[in-house]
């Protein structure tokens, strides 16, 4: 048996690149508690390639009945905690390269104000990503220091704000992110402003992804964008989008009319995923321009369409579906939240000018058990591979199956589903 001194310690004979790496699997605080072990440990945390800060880890300390400092509260909260660790751990980190700084909590000063200098102090380590996420604060702007948004080494940038009411403005003074590829913002009020600093600051922007904001966005152009994603957004200004080379949209948007997106010069497009909601005021349709939506989706091969044509825009549709001219690369369209007995017209048009469409799904509104509409059919689509229908009532999807039937010629595979099992 070998003596205890005979003993390898495999671990500390990492080498510490190894063993940093090791590190960047645990919360920032834990890896720096390993401090204590040894010699051998006592500054292997300052060269580990991600940092992780959690709030959870700060819990409330009572400050003794003899602390004289005014500025600070009955208890130290818990935010002024996790800033002064935030920041201790970023000045005395090492000089070695970091690649990833990830933080989620709540940062406050010694006046109990929202802090931001850890933003700062993260840029000038110069990571690769930045992702935060900031509750609660009640902020009518959220100003973020010059040095985040002038980050050369930057490629991802994730800003979640999560606050207890309302959103808070995204301003900024001087964007010039040379190297970010990916932007995600989380509830956050975005105006012209930022966005056109945001374009052209952003050079080789490539992935663009919005989720539950306000936008006050009257133009997205780009000429890298190859991904948009404004998801469960509230586009609050007509918006033109021309991107000549992304592959990949969403919108799904909870503002009231179809009108409010324009899409142009789309001619990369693949995947497109449009939801709209449908009721409107009338008064906003007149002040828009002319329906241009679905023309810019003529070069997709996958469309989902998710919003309810109202009667006043069904000829603006029809002209709009008209002017796409043919749908060349579609081959699978999923239409939903249709009147099946009231836009079929506008199904069809989507039928005649696809001529290898591959698989159809369509989602009928339970209430409507009416007859549906007759219409001389001048073409035929020649084969559909797969067509699903989504529907409550049986009747009715036998129905649409008969519609369709003198449509195509040919379908293979006819799948009836329950509306809900989308």
């Amino acid at each position: 048996m070998k003596r205890r001194s005979d003993r390898i310690d495999r671990i500390n004979s990492l080498p510490d690149d190894v063993l940093a790496h090791v590190l960047s699997f645990l919360s920032t605080r834990d890896a720096v508690r390993t401090c204590v072990l040894s010699k051998r440990w006592r500054n292997t945390w300052t060269i580990m390639p991600v940092l992780n800060f959690y709030f959870d880890e700060f819990p409330t300390e009572l400050v003794s009945e003899d602390d004289d400092d005014d500025d600070i509260n009955e208890n130290i909260k818990e935010e002024l905690r996790f800033d002064l660790f935030v920041c201790s751990v970023l000045e005395n980190r090492g000089p070695s390269h970091v690649d990833t700084i990830k933080f989620t909590g709540e940062f406050m000063d010694h006046f109990c104000e929202p802090s931001m200098r850890w933003f700062h102090r993260a840029a000038l380590l110069m990571p690769q990503v930045i992702s935060a996420m900031i509750p609660y604060f009640e902020l009518e702007e959220l100003n973020l220091p010059d040095s985040l948004f002038s980050c050369a080494s930057l490629e991802i940038l994730e800003l979640i704000h999560c606050p207890y009411n309302g959103k808070a403005y995204l301003k900024q003074n001087l964007i010039a992110l040379t190297s970010l590829k990916t932007l995600m913002l989380v509830n956050l009020i975005i105006d012209d402003d930022f966005a056109q600093k945001l374009l052209l600051g952003c050079p080789v922007l490539e992935n663009l992804q919005l989720f539950n904001c306000e936008l006050f966005i009257s133009d997205i152009s780009s000429n890298v964008l190859n991904e948009l994603i404004l998801d469960d957004c509230w586009i609050l200004r007509h918006m033109r989008i021309s991107c000549p080379v992304l592959v990949s949209l969403f919108i799904s948007s909870r503002k009231n009319t179809i009108r409010i997106v324009s899409l142009e010069n789309m001619t990369s497009l693949v995947y497109a995923t449009i939801n709209l909601a449908g009721s409107v005021d009338k008064k906003v349709v007149d002040n828009l321009p002319k329906l241009k939506l679905l023309s810019g989706l003529s070069n997709a091969t996958s469309l989902q369409l998710r919003f309810l044509p109202l009667p006043e825009l069904k000829e603006q549709l029809e002209n709009d579906i008209s002017n796409c001219g043919t749908f060349y690369n579609l081959s699978s369209l999923d239409i939903g939240a249709w009147n099946m007995v009231k836009h079929f017209g506008l199904v069809a048009l989507f039928l005649e000018r696809s001529p290898v469409l591959k698989q159809l799904a369509l989602s009928l509104n339970r209430d409507v058990i009416q007859e549906m509409p007759g219409r001389d059919v001048s073409f035929h689509l020649e084969y559909i591979e797969t067509v699903n229908i989504f529907c409550d009532e049986k009747k009715l999807a036998s129905k649409l199956v008969r519609l369709l039937g003198r449509y195509v010629k040919t379908m293979g595979n006819i799948n009836v589903r329950k509306f809900l099992d989308r």
